[in-house]
């Protein structure tokens, strides 16, 4: 009797193993894709938030250099948020230099925007080179 307590036992065990072990590795493996799908979609959206910034920094370029410092403003206020909005998203610590170089620029730019001066188009040049440079990455 207790033999066959001993072998009911150990059959159940191997049963039970014998369905836990494949779903186990297949569970894992699932986790592991998931990890590398999630790091490519962060990489994916922190390039977005790059691209959405450079093209910020043209339109507020562009419409300096026609002397449309109102429209220029504007642009220049969302790229700014969205700078700031990024940076605080990005543990990725070459874009944080980058944002805060940006952010840097932030209240000289808005100045000059403010008061219609010229000069601001050659602020904004060099913001608009560097995220050009860094938004293809």
């Amino acid at each position: 009797m207790r033999t066959k307590l001993t072998v009911s036992l150990i059959l159940l065990v191997i049963g039970f193993l014998g369905g836990f072990i494949p779903q186990y590795l297949k569970a894992r493996e699932t986790s592991e894709q998931l990890s590398t799908q999630s790091r490519e979609l962060s990489t994916c959206r922190l390039s977005q938030h790059l691209s959405n910034l450079r093209d910020s920094a043209a339109m507020a370029y562009l419409q300096a250099t026609q002397k449309n410092y109102g429209i220029a403003a504007e642009y220049t206020r969302q790229l700014f948020e969205q700078a700031q909005q990024t940076a605080g998203q990005t543990d990725d610590p070459a874009v944080q230099k980058l944002l805060g170089e940006v952010m840097a620029a932030r209240d000289p730019i808005m100045a000059d925007l403010a008061n219609g001066d010229a000069a601001v188009v050659s602020k904004l040049q060099p913001v608009l080179t560097s995220l050009e440079q860094n938004a293809k990455r």
